[in-house]
């Protein structure tokens, strides 16, 4: 590749609406005309926080975009279910107020049916992906923000060898389930078999990237120069999962969730104060996400260095259930025809930008 260009694709954090992204990508990389086997090979730094964090390994394993779409057709239905039979079956309001209030998961598998719903399901189609390979068998660089919820640490982890980093020789599936851990819907990933030697991640407990940096496109950037110090032009393509609501889904109003069950009408947490907290949590991820993405537009557009950047991004309809736990089939075909229609309306642009990308 141009040793004088540093190539990076971002992919913002959002659980289900990660689809989103997917289908907006989908479409890019076939107007682009390159093989979706090789899309690690195009870019030199594939970094993502979250499910956006997933789908950046994944991309820098090999899969391709059309490989990636069971996970949010086939598994995320089920990832964000309480039952292994019946797809998206998600608490109600008043159990989700329970569940938080007992320091409980939404979305915590158990049983014998844990490997195929819930938090089980997410770890088993991770760890069935990468199998034992680990970092250091990705196709380009990475860089995947996690937090080390046991110690307050701020964490990358890449391939590379910089004593910043962290995982360079760990598991790519304990990585991707580090970052995607989001608080409250999903368990926390503890790490017990890690070496430090080996420059694995730390033991610990870690969750979501998201509390870190949703948007670790600066970050990508920054390891591009580490990697190409010569490099006087960057492109980055950076796809968000849509601004709207991330929750807090109403979930299947009949649904009686066994867990807490006993706690539902005796909670004291009311509603107004978990969509409060919501709401805060949305403002403060939405502003980190959304700074990185102002500060590289307004240097590709008013420096005099050679940055390009293309940022997807859509306003959401604040009339649907966009929150982050929402696999409904019909949300599923809005995601769809939002990427078309924003990919459509954009071309000019995006064509402009697979110039810039391919020169």
């Amino acid at each position: 590749m141009d040793r004088n260009t540093v190539r990076v694709l971002e992919i913002d954090g959002g659980g289900e609406r990660g689809y989103l992204p997917l289908q907006f990508f989908r479409r890019f990389v076939q107007q682009w005309g390159v093989d979706p086997t090789k899309i690690a090979e195009q870019f030199d730094v594939i970094c993502g926080t979250s499910v956006g964090g997933i789908m950046a390994l994944s991309l820098a394993f090999g899969l391709t975009p059309d490989e990636m779409v069971p996970f949010f057709t086939t598994q995320g239905p089920y990832i964000f279910s309480l039952s292994s039979v019946i797809p998206s079956l998600r608490p109600n309001l008043a159990a989700k107020l329970a569940l938080i209030a007992t320091n409980t998961p939404f979305y915590q598998s158990s049983g014998a049916t844990a490997e195929n719903y819930g938090s089980g399901l997410l770890y088993k189609t991770i760890q069935t992906t990468f199998g034992t390979n680990t970092l250091q068998d990705l196709k380009t660089n990475v860089i995947i923000p996690t937090y080390k919820f046991d110690t307050q640490n701020y964490i990358l982890c890449s391939n590379l060898n910089y004593p910043e980093f962290n995982g360079r020789n760990e598991l790519i599936s304990n990585v991707a389930i580090a970052t995607g851990s989001a608080p409250i819907y999903l368990p926390s990933l503890t790490v017990t078999n890690s070496n430090p030697i080996s420059a694995g991640l730390l033991n610990g407990e870690y969750i979501d990237g998201g509390v870190y940096q949703n948007n670790p496109a600066q970050f990508g950037v920054t390891l591009g120069k580490m990697v190409k110090p010569n490099a006087n032009r960057f492109c980055i393509l950076s796809l968000g999962t849509g601004i709207g609501e991330l929750g807090f889904d109403p979930g299947n109003p009949d649904v009686m969730d066994v867990r807490v069950a006993d706690v539902m009408s005796t909670s004291a947490i009311s509603f107004d104060s978990i969509e409060t907290i919501f709401s805060l949590f949305e403002i403060s991820s939405t502003g980190g996400q959304e700074s990185v993405s102002k500060s590289l537009s307004l240097e590709s557009l008013y420096t005099l260095d050679q940055t390009y950047y293309y940022r997807f991004q859509p306003q959401l309809d604040p009339n649907k259930n966009t929150e982050l736990d929402n696999t409904d089939p019909d949300i599923l075909v809005y995601y769809e025809e939002l990427a078309e229609q924003v990919f459509n309306n954009d071309n000019d642009n995006i064509s402009t930008f697979i110039g810039h990308l391919t020169a």
